[in-house]
């Protein structure tokens, strides 16, 4: 019988014999201990490293192997791993448990160290895709993150901590459905939702870069003055205007495929985003949401697209 902590409660683990393991490869035997467990009414199966821990590649692929093999989540037990590890290890979706400080299970990410500190004073990007979601595209009421993770574009471990941090400002609740899962319940609807994120909202744009020609065959959505003119009877500007993610433009201009780039004018200006346009993930955005383009826009001190940015907000069908 073997003991651990999640979140600060003792669960009872059961060693797995080797006839129990019968059918697995022999490097995983050598490898690992194997425990039965419970977790929030949840079987696990429990693998334990018996000498170096393998690298996040290998613990995904090991996962897989006994996920399919025994039909459980494999949970692996880690006497240590660094941050960056860790992250790795989220990234793949690979469960895992490192002492009683970290936690990344099926139902629960546990971080007690990040539970310590302060709440979030503003939105993360994810915190305020989600919302956004929310808003324009489709209710998130009532939904858990697994119910959102096929909706959008983030892993489950994101959606989780962009709920987090939704909840932390006040912006919505986790509450049972039932007994094993926690769904979201928005405090404010539509208009009033909206008006209460003003002050945490975060301008999508992180950067903005002008260059006079931009060699790539993608399609990149249109943001801006002319995505604005788009929604609105504003006039266009004559310069391209488009938007893509930070890691994108980064890689763009390390192979040169941006013409003479700089900070002050060009025939196109690229906005590079901290998130994608808020649509269903699957779809082709020709234009940036509007409500994040409001956000975007919304230091612009020309009268003419303050206006016009008023009548983008009022004709948006709040979908909550």
């Amino acid at each position: 019988m073997k003991t651990v902590i999640i979140s600060g409660k003792p669960i009872s683990l059961q060693e797995r014999s080797k006839a129990q393991m019968k059918g697995i490869s022999i490097g995983d035997s050598l490898s690992f201990r194997f425990y039965d467990g419970n977790f929030h009414g949840i079987a696990l199966l429990f693998a334990e490293p018996k000498g170096n821990i393998p690298t996040p590649r290998s613990l995904a692929f090991t996962a897989s192997e006994l996920n399919e093999k025994f039909g459980l989540p494999v949970v692996f037990l880690l006497h240590e791993c660094p941050a960056y590890e860790r992250q790795r290890l989220i990234h793949k979706d690979v469960y895992f448990i490192v002492s009683e400080k970290y936690a990344h299970l099926p139902m629960l990410i546990a971080n007690e160290r990040i539970r310590k500190t302060k709440q979030a004073k503003g939105l993360s990007p994810v915190a305020q895709f989600l919302l956004l979601f929310h808003l324009q595209v489709e209710s998130l009421e009532r939904k858990a993150a697994r119910d959102i993770e096929n909706k959008v574009p983030y892993s489950y471990p994101s959606i989780t901590l962009g709920i987090t941090c939704l909840a932390d400002l006040g912006f919505c609740q986790k509450i049972a459905d039932g007994s094993k899962r926690k769904v979201i319940h928005f405090n404010e609807s539509g208009r009033s939702l909206w008006e209460k994120a003003q002050p945490y909202l975060i301008n999508p744009v992180e950067e903005r870069v002008y260059c006079d020609d931009f060699h790539s065959e993608n399609s990149f959505p249109v943001c801006g003055i002319n995505a604005l003119a788009h929604y609105t009877w504003l006039n266009p500007d004559p310069e391209k205007t488009i938007m893509m993610s930070v890691k994108q433009l980064r890689e763009f201009t390390a192979a040169g495929a941006l013409v003479r780039p700089n900070q002050y004018d060009g025939n196109i200006l690229i906005e590079a985003w901290k998130y994608p346009p808020v649509f269903k993930i699957g779809t082709e955005a020709e234009w940036v949401d509007r409500l994040s383009l409001a956000v975007s826009l919304r230091e612009d001190a020309d009268p003419r697209v303050e206006g016009e940015v008023e009548r983008l907000i009022n004709d948006i069908e709040w979908k909550d």
